[in-house]
């Protein structure tokens, strides 16, 4: 689905769009809540609360397709603060003892550094050429063997390895400089 075709569904309601954004969002949103000291309950709460301030914000025209990020990006970001928040709120919990909320805040502050890290990438993938982009994404995000990939794309085994080394070194090549 196209940017425009998901916001379009949102604001529709369309129960289609809801699945579709579920499935392909997902695992990103368990693994961010799971990698940070949450567990699949809690990943799984995040996600929902998330997918429902996205429609929520979208419906109440709070986002708005022109200037602001992919609606993925956003709800990423909306549920990446609903767990910092959560996790804030552990740790004012916890703040009666002697400082155990500073591994908490440490961990905060390092899902900080790789939200800024992810976005800076998502920003650098952006400028790689659609073949690049699509090839990096089976490869990558949908976990598709170099077999799938060039059968899909229509190009030789050996063509989508050197492609995706290509590709690799292209957004290397972007992301470097502004480390």
């Amino acid at each position: 689905m196209t940017e425009n075709e998901i916001y379009d569904g949102i604001v529709r309601k369309d129960n289609r769009t809801f699945l579709w954004l579920y499935r392909q969002n997902e695992g990103r949103i368990l693994n961010l809540v799971q990698n940070n000291n949450g567990n699949e309950d809690d990943a799984r709460d995040i996600f929902q609360e998330g997918l429902v301030a996205l429609w929520t914000n979208i419906s109440k025209g709070k986002f708005d397709m022109n200037g602001q990020a992919k609606i993925s990006t956003y709800l990423f970001t909306l549920c990446r603060n609903l767990w910092i928040s959560k996790l804030r709120k552990n740790k004012k919990m916890f703040s009666l003892d002697d400082n155990p909320g500073a591994e908490i805040a440490d961990e905060v502050n390092e899902m900080e550094e790789q939200y800024e890290k992810i976005k800076s990438l998502e920003n650098h993938f952006a400028k790689l050429g659609e073949a690049c982009q699509q090839l990096l994404s089976l490869f990558y995000y949908k976990k598709a063997s170099l077999k799938e990939i060039a059968e899909q794309m229509g190009i030789t085994d050996k063509t989508a390895k050197n492609n995706k080394y290509r590709c690799m070194q292209q957004l290397k090549e972007l992301f470097e400089p502004s480390k």
